[in-house]
């Protein structure tokens, strides 16, 4: 999540099972955090041993969470009520998959029309970070209209996704349709991408072989930051290698400028920013983003697309407004983007550059590109390596991230090492997607079709 954290520390294989708070210490955001995510993979976990991966309660005189009915060939109704996925409460208030919360679909777009022939209709879930820009009411008014912000939250997203299948596929009952999708969406996106980061200066090492990297606090080619940072490594574009890009950021992401209004390649903004070091400058690369295009990308097709990255041309620091190099309306990807305040438009910014670098990994306005098995570098010692496949290639999903904590005291960054100190190999540390089988729907022409109910029901409660 794109949040303004010192790091990210939870790992379930340390097996921890509090953070205990001690007399007279300091307060640390990751500790706090910590003791959230042990808490949640404990009630999770539990659930879904329980219930299984997906379950539903079911209701005496309903469908029940989740139900799928009254299909007429270009929507149909999704039942109010609840679903536990991989031990994550989804709540539905009713509602039809064109009108879905989060949904954000396009009748004009040829990628969420419903499928002619038969399709399997599914959950897709996923966590996402909202502040106080998306949400308004987490902002304390007593601190100022304008204040600073306090916490973000963590929001469960639910989508409900379509799936075609061939008229000659065997229609999945309710034992085999987790495995089943599991093995079309999910699979599609394996073997995952892996990540290594380090300082120094590495040598010039094959595929197959460990680089040279500092790991004393003294070494000349460790961290050379003046200061602590969370960066992150993020996907933008999908793919494979040479079809992926990535961008990177040293504040996790967390510098982000809500948007007035968009006027051509003028932006007007709330604010430039709190300081210069979380605000937005001439050169600076910036993503634009609202609440439809944040859950647009969490769509399961691999060759999905993505928008485009801008470069601030300049900043009217008066009139709170910066220019970008291109209006947002040109970009083929969602030329709606920004345009509609009531989806929380907002900036975000990269610490990538795009121009004025003579190394050779300068990028464009789809990122840096991907390439594996060497060494690229972030800043100041901070360098980063995508590790090829060794019997297939890689797949890079769009939003998929690695997190590298970099410390002044140490001079290194934070990541796990072998033995040796060679820096482990690692998959994304997210975005994790978590689904469940709905229904089977067969359209047969007119208002006839066949409907399957896919959803395991949970056990009747005295």
């Amino acid at each position: 999540m794109h949040g303004d954290f010192s790091r990210v520390i939870f790992d379930p294989a340390r097996r921890f099972s509090a953070v205990l708070s001690q007399q007279g210490r300091v307060q640390l955001d990751a500790e706090i955090n910590e003791q959230t995510a042990i808490l949640l993979h404990y009630v999770r976990t539990l659930a879904t041993d329980l219930m299984g991966p997906a379950a539903y309660p079911p209701e005496a005189d309903g469908l029940g969470g989740f139900g799928v009915d009254d299909f007429d060939g270009y929507t149909f109704t999704v039942a109010p009520g609840r679903m536990y996925v991989d031990g994550i409460l989804c709540e539905c208030d009713g509602t039809d998959y064109w009108q879905q919360p989060d949904g954000h679909l396009d009748p004009d777009h040829e990628d969420d029309q419903l499928p002619s022939g038969p399709f399997l209709v599914y959950l897709r879930v996923w966590e996402r970070l909202v502040t106080a820009w998306e949400a308004p009411w987490i902002r304390e008014v007593a601190l100022g209209v304008n204040g600073p912000d306090t916490t973000a939250r963590s929001r469960v997203v639910w989508q409900v996704c379509v799936l075609p299948l061939g008229r000659d596929a065997p229609v999945p009952d309710m034992r085999s349709a987790a495995y089943f999708l599991r093995d079309r969406v999910r699979g599609a996106f394996e073997p995952r991408g892996l990540l290594s980061a380090a300082t120094g200066r590495p040598a010039d090492d094959g595929p197959g072989d460990a680089p040279t990297v500092s790991t004393s606090s003294a070494a000349s080619s460790g961290y050379r930051g003046p200061e602590n940072q969370l960066y992150r490594v993020e996907v933008h574009q999908g793919g494979g290698e040479g079809t992926a890009t990535y961008k990177w950021s040293r504040e996790n992401g967390c510098v982000v400028l809500p948007v007035r209004s968009v006027d051509g390649r003028s932006v007007e903004l709330e604010t430039l920013g709190r300081d210069d070091k979380l605000g937005v400058d001439t050169g600076d690369v910036v993503e634009l983003l609202d609440d439809a295009s944040v859950c647009r990308g969490a769509s399961d097709r691999y060759d999905e697309g993505c928008g485009r990255l801008y470069t601030v041309r300049k900043v009217d620091h008066a009139g709170f407004r910066v220019e970008l190099d291109s209006p947002p309306e040109d970009d083929p990807y969602d030329r709606t983007v920004g345009q509609v305040p009531r989806r929380r438009p907002f900036l975000r910014r990269w610490d990538h550059g795009r121009s004025g670098r003579d190394d050779g990994y300068g990028g464009d306005e789809r990122g840096l590109l991907l390439r594996e098995g060497t060494w690229l570098p972030l800043e100041d010692g901070v360098q980063v390596r995508f590790h090829p496949g060794e019997d297939e290639p890689r797949n890079y999903r769009h939003g998929d991230y690695w997190l590298v904590p970099a410390r002044v005291l140490t001079g290194d960054v934070e990541w796990p090492r072998t033995r040796q100190g060679q820096p482990l190999r690692r998959r994304p540390h997210g975005v994790p997607y978590h689904y469940a089988p709905l229904a089977y729907i067969d359209p047969r022409g007119g208002d006839d079709f066949r409907l399957v109910d896919l959803r395991v029901p949970l056990a009747h409660r005295r």
